[in-house]
């Protein structure tokens, strides 16, 4: 379903024709920008209760007779899909243009793959009431108050409380609870296949050479780095929540060709302010998982997890401590024939650099973000661009692979807990 206003900004007193495409979230938050003078214009709609607006207002005898004219500027929104900036066209709504978007195929093709991306938004329909409940319960898993924790997940989950307060049951808890909350995030079946692959390559490890694979456990357990990179991961699942309204879009992206950069959609709610920080967190703490891999790299291929190969165009590194000081894009080549495959693409270290060191502009208007990877001194001429849209589709890309990793933290959890600390 569709409905179209005609909003006049309070700021300039101009007209803009909108057409508002019904997602079935009970609450949707929208903004744009004024195309006459770019001041924000925030729209919530509430099923049942209609439109509440703050920087535009409705009058009247503005409102659209049929359909609208092109006299007016035009903008399309809509929560659960990318929205293409164009002339407004009767009929050629949100949802159509996203059909139309989808992945080549039979119709009967297309339906399924947009029904997928349908379940996915619905789920989080469902549980956009329960925000609070998804981050006090994360929070409350490396509180002192153990119980409550088992109350709080059990109950959300509806499952009976346990009684145990082992590791391994705490884990085991807070883990069905986060693949609960965040399967529309991610690609569950990869996740699932991960899984076993994690537990498999440990299981080996083990048979191979238990000494080894025990030396590392107790050093991460001596330094406290597995404890404190778990706490990190569940630190990032609240924000990683509080942004699906915009992550939306990201996902519908999953369904069509348009996977790389320079997808020239808009997305219908927040802006880059408000998630500029995100990319910047999961990257470092993506960075930090790749000890882990390094290290169990290191194990299969030398049977030390300090013991790193030369690569072509750097020195060897004595151990993980050497590793755990390079810069993100330098880990990468420590990897040689890595057990874990990884996209070394996944982080584009100019644009967290950008972002680090405050050399980001935006666009309200055109969504566009101009970002300066260089360090040029007082002077920004060589930047580069890329739109919202793509900037979101990057964090839910590195969040999925922060996701896959924190996995593997639990494999090692457990294996500590039920291998090494039993034998």
């Amino acid at each position: 379903m569709n409905i179209n206003h005609t909003l006049t900004c309070t700021t300039c007193g101009e007209d803009t024709d909108v057409r508002f495409g019904l997602s079935n979230r009970k609450v949707q938050p929208l903004r744009f920008p004024c195309p006459h003078c770019g001041s924000r214009i925030d729209v919530t709609l509430e099923l049942g209760n209609g439109f509440t607006f703050e920087g535009a207002k409705l009058i009247d005898d503005r409102q659209p007779k049929a359909a609208f004219d092109n006299t007016n500027p035009f903008v399309d929104l809509h929560l659960d899909f990318p929205v293409w900036p164009d002339k407004y066209v009767p009929g050629n709504t949100p949802f159509i243009v996203a059909f139309r978007k989808v992945k080549k195929g039979t119709p009967e093709e297309k339906i399924a793959l947009l029904q997928r991306h349908g379940q996915r938004v619905s789920q989080l329909d469902a549980l956009a009431e329960s925000s609070s409940a998804i981050h006090q319960i994360i929070r409350l898993y490396h509180g002192r108050n153990k119980q409550l924790f088992i109350t709080r997940a059990a109950g959300f989950l509806g499952e009976k409380p346990q009684t145990s307060l082992l590791g391994q049951d705490l884990n085991a808890l807070l883990y069905r609870f986060v693949s609960t909350v965040f399967e529309p995030f991610v690609d569950m079946n990869l996740v699932r296949q991960n899984v076993d692959d994690f537990f498999r390559v440990l299981v080996g490890l083990a048979d191979k050479d238990r000494a080894a694979i025990n030396a590392m456990m107790q050093r991460f357990e001596d330094s406290g780095f597995l404890t404190h990179l778990q706490k990190d991961c569940l630190e990032l699942y609240p924000e990683i929540f509080s942004a699906e309204l915009a992550l939306r879009a990201a996902f519908f992206l999953d369904v069509t060709d348009d996977q790389g950069r320079g997808v020239p959609a808009r997305i219908s709610t927040a802006d880059f302010k408000s998630y500029k920080d995100l990319y910047k967190d999961i990257a470092e703490v993506f960075g930090r998982q790749l000890v882990l891999v390094a290290a169990i790299n290191n194990l299969e291929k030398r049977g030390d997890a300090d013991a790193f190969f030369k690569p072509k165009d750097g020195n060897a590194l004595s151990s993980l401590d050497k590793f755990a000081e390079k810069t993100l894009s330098d880990r990468f080549k420590y990897l040689d024939d890595c057990w874990y495959p990884i996209d070394t693409d996944i982080v584009d270290t100019g644009v967290r650099n950008a972002i680090a060191h405050y050399l980001t502009e935006y666009d309200d208007l055109t969504q566009e973000i101009t970002y300066f990877p260089e360090k040029e001194g007082i002077r920004q001429e060589r930047g580069e661009t890329m739109h919202l849209l793509d900037f979101m589709r990057m964090i839910l890309l590195l969040f999925r692979q922060m996701h896959s990793l924190h996995h593997l933290i639990k494999a090692l959890l457990y294996y500590d807990l039920l291998i090494r600390k039993k034998a």
